[in-house]
């Protein structure tokens, strides 16, 4: 009788978890590529990291980002260059400085549902065009939802 090499070892949950991340990262790499020449895209360390840039009007400074993804939680997008100082108007988290682009509660991320080139690359670049207009007027003008809720007396 032949022995069964096949199925020696099975593959665990965590490693299952981690082929299926792997699998979603290529797929974002390659949207991402496919659509935006102006990105660098990289994986490394079963993290999707993407690196561009954007430039809201003649008159505005080059912002550079940093987006990081490891296909299974939501992605988080880090300021580069220039540094913003984070305060409360301004929609960026104070646990370490990410963009605020979305109410969790809203909007929970789904893999099967969301992708980073339709979604957070396009509201990266809109969240530097509400940064400039906040420069100019000192207001956050996007709709949100207040990061510290405050209680009233």
């Amino acid at each position: 009788m032949a022995k069964n090499y096949f199925n020696r070892r099975r593959v665990g949950s965590k490693e299952r978890k981690g082929l299926i991340s792997r699998g979603i990262l290529i797929r974002e790499k390659k949207f991402l590529e496919s659509e935006y020449s102006f990105l660098d895209c990289k994986i490394v360390w079963n993290k999707l990291i993407v690196r561009g840039s954007f430039k809201p009007t003649a008159y505005s400074v080059t912002y550079y980002y940093r987006i990081e993804y490891d296909g299974i939680y939501s992605p988080s997008v880090f300021v580069e260059e220039p540094i913003i100082e984070r305060n409360e108007d301004i929609h960026m988290y104070p646990q370490d400085n990410s963009l605020c682009l979305y109410f969790p509660k809203d909007m929970k991320w789904d893999v099967k549902n969301h992708n980073l080139f339709d979604t957070i690359v396009p509201w990266t670049n809109e969240w530097f065009v509400f940064y400039e207009k906040y420069l100019i007027s000192g207001k956050w003008e996007h709709p949100f939802v207040q990061h510290l809720r405050v209680k009233e007396k």
